[in-house]
């Protein structure tokens, strides 16, 4: 019987002390209203879900670096729980998903970066990790890790890094690797993959054989796990071949092949519930036990409203046992192991002072190791010194 890590047992002691309603807080991602402060409705609800992840949008950080730092410390004073404030996160991914309007790195796209090659992905890492964790943000919803294909190619557009299974699961590890190095944790999505339907606007439904599968969709992800990646995040994807009948996000079949399969033991996190792709499964107070039921760790929920209304259907589900206590202190430890990971609870005001003081040079040497890396890449591409993927 393998040895539990120190951590892990830190983790599972911590969550063992938690009331039901610490434990439900733990397992949800919410969002937050505000810029450089949260608005009297946010607070509020963060105060009383007290939950273990906080998503920024654009809108949070618009304002500017100093707006975006002072919002995470009001958003670390209103969500905290038992010394252990939540994941504060927003998809960084660069290219069309970016959400700040100046300040830090602009990060292209991951299909101008995996052009560019492994040298620049990794610059990108970097600077997304640091410059991030200087403002408060110690979770990054990046990168997509899915290989590019002709089934999901409308969605994704150039957000992938490479048509190839492998070469996108290797360029996407090294700006993980770099990322967390840079102390922010990375989520790899969206496992095990989507298709053409856009989930915000419907279900998206894989139809690929179990070979196709095993060869084209898992392998990014097996890189990604390998990796150290502290998250990966599930589609709302029908994977036919291998649940017919639901959503990956709320299927134990597609969880177990990403917990058993690959060996992951990381948080196993949704996309956000509240997305049309699962309209049809029974509204909120039905899918947020499902997904947690199933074996997601953390569930993704945009909304106040909404997030109170799975809030209670998580403490409905675990009194009537449809969500066993047991998988609950499971999802929860996984949650509180990742904070641990990254420092969470033990970083001081001085510390994240000195990161956010010093915001400008880590920006400056960002945009150069980046730009150097792309430079080199056009150099390669010339003719001169390669900088590639081993076949």
């Amino acid at each position: 019987m393998p040895v539990e890590s120190p951590l892990k047992a830190r983790a599972r002691g911590l969550v063992a002390m938690m009331s039901d309603e610490e434990l439900v807080g733990q397992v949800m991602m919410i969002d937050a209203e505000g810029s450089a402060s949260l608005s009297e409705a946010s607070r509020a609800v963060l105060e009383t879900v007290r939950p273990g992840a906080v998503l920024l949008f654009g809108y949070n950080v618009a304002a500017g670096p100093a707006s975006t730092a002072s919002l995470t410390k009001s958003i670390r004073s209103a969500a905290g729980s038992g010394g252990l404030p939540p994941f504060i996160a927003i998809d960084h991914e660069g290219g069309s998903v970016y959400r700040f309007k100046g300040g830090l790195t602009r990060l292209p796209s991951a299909k101008a970066l995996g052009l560019a090659g492994p040298r620049a992905a990794r610059a990108a890492g970097r600077a997304a990790g640091s410059e991030l964790r200087a403002l408060g943000i110690a979770m990054n919803l990046a990168p997509v890790v899915e290989a590019l294909s002709d089934d999901n190619a409308s969605f994704l557009a150039d957000r992938a890094w490479s048509e190839d299974p492998s070469v996108s699961g290797r360029l996407a590890a090294g700006f993980i690797e770099a990322c967390q190095d840079g102390g922010t944790a990375a989520v790899a999505k969206h496992f095990p993959g989507n298709a053409a339907t856009d989930p915000h606007l419907g279900l998206p439904v894989i139809r690929a054989s179990l070979e196709a599968v095993e060869a084209s969709l898992l392998p990014p992800f097996r890189i990604a796990a390998r990796a150290g990646v502290s998250a990966i995040m599930l589609s709302h994807a029908v994977v036919v071949a291998l649940d017919p009948d639901l959503p990956a996000s709320l299927s134990p079949r597609v969880v177990s092949a990403l917990k058993d399969g690959l060996g992951f033991d990381g948080i196993v996190m949704t996309d956000d519930l509240s997305m049309r792709a699962l309209s049809a499964y029974g509204g909120l107070g039905a899918v947020g036990p499902a997904a947690l039921a199933a074996g997601a760790d953390l569930v993704m929920v945009s909304g106040g409203r909404d997030a109170l209304a799975i809030r209670e259907a998580l403490l409905e589900a675990l009194g009537h046992g449809a969500l066993s206590r047991e998988r609950l202190r499971d999802a929860a430890s996984r949650v509180v192991e990742q904070k641990l990971r990254f420092g969470l609870d033990s970083e001081t005001d001085d510390e994240r002072a000195a990161r956010f003081d010093a915001l400008a040079g880590t920006v400056a040497a960002g945009t150069a190791a980046l730009k150097e890396a792309r430079e080199s890449a056009r150099e390669s591409a010339r003719g001169g010194p390669r900088d590639r993927l081993d076949p």
